[in-house]
Order: C-alpha cells, then structure tokens, then sequence
C-alpha cells in the first residue's frame, strides 16, 4: 500500500483542482439578482429552485470541479425551531432559545423544517451540471452553532460569556 504522503506530493496532473468559496459566489452578478429580488435569506435557503440555481451559477460560470451547497449553518437552529433572520449590514439575528426544550425536539419536526435542503440535494445530484462533479455540504461545529443559538448574534458582533457559568439544567 503506497503511503498517502507519497500519493499527495509531486504528482503529475492534467488539471488544477479548483472550487469557489461559498461566500465568494455572493458576488456572481447572477446571484445578486437572485437575491435582490429574494430578500429573506433564510427563505431563500429553503427555496429548493433557487438554491440549486445559486449551487450552480459558479459551475456553469467557471466549470469548477465541485459545487458547493448554497445554503448556511444557521439552518441547523432554525430546524430546531428557533428563529433565524438576517438583518442587511449587520447579520444573523436569532430569537430567544431555550436550551431545556432542545430534548423536546423531535427528529420529524426537524426534518420537516429542513426538508427543502434535503430536496436541494436530491435535485442537485440529478443535475446534468454536476456529472462527473463533486458537491460539498458544509456544516458548523456543535460549539459554533451553540455559540450562535445562546449569543442571538454572530460572535463578531460580541460575545455573551455570562450564559456560560450561570447556566445550570434542572
């Protein structure tokens, strides 16, 4: 078996793998329409049409060798019933959660809610965009998307440090 270091370094290839950034596809003239005219972004996350039209647009721009999943890690709080909204030049804005009732969720009301990322996906694997292409998912660390569901706000815009050593569960 060849060690993977040797299989990493100095092999020959017919092409530069290449992807686009996520965030770096918010620039695509074409997605700025899209989202001029879709100003929910959460709304449009859950857009399975237009999702899988912005998945593409850097594919069918450049022809990179992987589309990325549009879509946010904030959607894993909001499949958990807490509500997300994103405020122009500021950011995410979540309501209250309270952590007690995350043993409350319960595995079809989460799928329910995310359903339409689940349809992205499956519809995006039948594309003809994307044969003999990669797609990559993303999803936040459990510390980060708590850190957003406890906070309300991105960490950037300051942290709340107190919920941490006075938080105590029944």
């Amino acid at each position: 078996m060849t060690p993977i270091k040797e299989c990493l370094i100095n092999n020959k290839t017919d092409q530069v793998p290449i992807w686009l950034m996520r965030q770096a596809g918010r620039y695509l003239p074409e997605f700025r329409e899209i989202r001029k005219n879709n100003p929910n972004f959460i709304n449009l996350c859950l857009n399975s049409e237009l999702s899988k039209e912005i998945t593409l647009q850097p594919i069918k721009r450049f022809g990179f060798d992987a589309a990325i999943i549009f879509s946010d890690i904030l959607m894993i709080p909001y499949g958990l019933g807490q509500k997300v909204e994103f405020k122009k030049n500021f950011g995410p804005n979540l309501q209250d959660f309270e952590i007690d009732k995350l043993i409350e969720i319960d595995e079809e009301r989460f799928t329910k809610n995310l359903s339409p990322i689940y349809q992205l996906i499956a519809n995006l694997k039948k594309s003809e965009n994307l044969k003999k292409k990669d797609i990559i998912g993303f999803v936040g660390a459990p510390w980060t998307l708590l850190v957003y569901m406890i906070n309300k706000v991105s960490p950037k815009n300051g942290l709340i440090t107190n919920f941490f050593f006075r938080y105590r569960p029944n």
